[in-house]
């Protein structure tokens, strides 16, 4: 199985890249447990505090729709998934 995840804002810059791809997760849990490990402390240090919990303004879509965090994080994921993370948007 495989998803694909697109990184914007602070994220992007803290994996390097805008998007890439993710093999064998189950959830979104797994995902971000994946994504750590292949994109180091940077991003790690953007998403969860120092006892590892997840900060309040990572934002996660899958497929187009929000996810709630941290409420959905053992939300199943299926192959061909989008994951979007994201910080808080505001518009002017």
């Amino acid at each position: 199985m495989k998803v694909k995840v697109k990184f914007i804002g602070a994220f992007r810059d803290a994996a390097g890249v805008s998007e890439t791809e993710v093999s064998g997760v189950k959830n979104i849990r797994g995902l971000f447990e994946a994504l750590v490990k292949n994109f180091g402390e940077n991003l790690k240090n953007e998403m969860f505090d120092k006892a590892n919990n997840l900060l309040d303004w990572v934002f996660v879509s899958l497929n187009g729709k929000t996810v709630r965090l941290p409420e959905d994080l053992d939300r199943p994921l299926q192959n061909g998934d989008v994951i979007v993370i994201y910080p808080p948007l505001a518009g002017g």
